[in-house]
């Protein structure tokens, strides 16, 4: 066995044994064929940081591909169309209104549901609904939309990997995510949690 296929084991191994449902991000391989054996070892799908990632991804026969980055520029959107037409289960991330309601009218437009997930702030302070009310308020209007198909919420606290000492990350790891733990919970109380 090579060492690929141990690392593929080894985290497919360590997901089932803790109940956690991998998607892998492409940005370290930019790989159809490694995204392949992630998907083959069990991974939903991929994650994709930009609309030319996933479009190689998604060109290539790789499922569930979420783009963890919003597309604002309406070439841009018209590009995501073109791809969530093609695509199986594709889904674009979101945090803010007037975002949500141009993809709702793309996706209208283009005949065909866009899933989106919802993206909160979790200290990067690059991306994300700036708290749990606007959070919430989103998830509500992706629920509401004709053309949106509500799929769930993500953080991304890249800033904390860079942490050396692992009592500083932790602590900064359970600050840093509590508004995205927020979110969620505040979701469930409203019946929005996704499924």
């Amino acid at each position: 066995e090579d060492e690929h296929d141990m690392v593929l084991d080894y985290v497919r191994d360590f997901a089932e044994a803790h109940d956690i449902s991998l998607r892998p991000h492409c940005k370290t391989h930019k790989s159809i064929a490694v995204a392949r054996l992630q998907i083959d070892a069990g991974a939903l799908g991929i994650g994709a940081a930009t609309l030319g990632e996933a479009e190689v991804m998604g060109g290539g026969g790789i499922p569930g591909v979420l783009i963890t980055s919003p597309v604002i520029a309406d070439s841009k959107i018209d590009g995501l169309m073109a791809l969530n037409g093609t695509a199986e289960g594709l889904m674009q991330t979101v945090d803010n209104m007037q975002n949500l309601r141009a993809l709702d009218a793309a996706a209208g437009q283009a005949g065909k549901p866009l899933d989106v997930v919802i993206d909160v702030d979790v200290g990067l302070h690059r991306t994300g609904a700036a708290g749990v009310t606007e959070a919430v308020a989103l998830v509500e209007a992706a629920t509401a939309a004709a053309n949106l198909n509500y799929a769930g919420v993500q953080g991304y606290a890249g800033h904390i990997m860079h942490i050396e000492d692992y009592g500083e990350r932790r602590e900064a790891c359970i600050t840093d995510t509590k508004p995205l733990n927020d979110t969620c919970a505040a979701l469930a109380e409203k019946n929005l949690t996704p499924a």
